[in-house]
């Protein structure tokens, strides 16, 4: 029993690892395409999803940190309300659910997440997150069953 516990563990921890790679994320905004500003994008939506490495960093922004996670936005003005989706660019010292805009409309809501394609949702729940609990829910299972 231990052993598979342990296979388990070892599987989970493999899953939490994300490598080198660049994170993908949902990139659209709902002016120009109606299913951004839907609560959740499923496949069938055709939203823009890309490669975070490969998009340009925003020019008036400094201190740029690597993109490791993705953000829903939700701005309005005199126009009305805006929902956009995109690769979340953060500087140095920036506090989680922070976003940076370079207009004028407010920020209403932002939600950030750490994962591919994690902002397909309205509260961003990072795929991470789960993965890290299941590995503490199997490490604590694993140590009971060692008590015994």
């Amino acid at each position: 029993m231990f052993k598979q516990i342990c296979a388990l563990l070892l599987i989970a921890l493999c899953l939490m690892h994300q490598g080198a790679d660049a994170i993908k994320c949902y990139q659209c905004k709902s002016l120009t395409d109606r299913n951004c500003a839907l609560d959740k994008i499923d496949a069938t939506s055709n939203v823009r999803q890309v490669d975070c490495e490969s998009v340009p960093k925003p020019a008036t922004m400094e201190q740029l940190q690597p993109v490791t996670r993705c953000n829903k936005v939700v701005t309005s003005d005199a126009a009305g309300v805006i929902v956009s989706r995109d690769c979340h660019f953060e500087t140095i010292g920036q506090k989680d659910n922070v976003c940076t805009v370079s207009h004028s409309r407010q920020v209403d809501k932002c939600f950030t997440c750490k994962g591919d394609l994690c902002n397909a949702s309205g509260a961003a729940t990072s795929y991470l997150a789960w993965s890290a609990a299941a590995t503490v829910l199997l490490a604590m299972m694993g140590w009971q069953q060692i008590a015994y």
